[in-house]
């Protein structure tokens, strides 16, 4: 058997909860057919659904998760399924991105798409968190 390829980059969110709230508002509103891309230059591509859903997280509330789902490309278009966690805690945000490249030889090409993708996704959030305004 195989060992599997994983891909897996996070990076901290600098985002308050109520912006981040906000943000994942805004980022949901302001897609057309439920998905997001970007595409990254020479790196690949991400494309995401544009709307985290919650999932359970520790008892007594101590951390929230979110979840969407995505597909991630290499530079020569091979694709593979992602999902992409943000997680708060203490008022600390994270986003992680996952997915399993199935293959040895597009496992440094899916980091690097990964790392460019998260950012993207990243400073979109932290764009629409500035909208906070906006709705008081």
């Amino acid at each position: 058997m195989a060992a599997q390829e994983s891909v897996s980059v996070s990076r901290r969110l600098p985002l308050e909860p109520a912006a981040l709230r906000v943000a994942l508002l805004f980022l949901a509103v302001d897609t057309i057919g439920g998905s997001r891309r970007w595409t990254l230059g020479p790196l690949g591509a991400l494309e995401i659904d544009a709307e985290f859903r919650a999932v359970d997280g520790q008892a007594g509330g101590v951390e929230c998760r979110s979840v969407t789902r995505g597909r991630l490309s290499a530079p020569d278009g091979y694709a593979v399924d992602t999902e992409i966690v943000l997680i708060t805690r203490d008022g600390d945000a994270r986003l992680t991105l996952r997915a399993d490249a199935r293959s040895p030889q597009y496992r440094e090409a899916l980091t690097v798409a990964a790392r460019a993708g998260l950012t993207e996704l990243a400073q979109e959030l932290r764009f629409f968190g500035t909208r906070q305004a906006a709705l008081q």
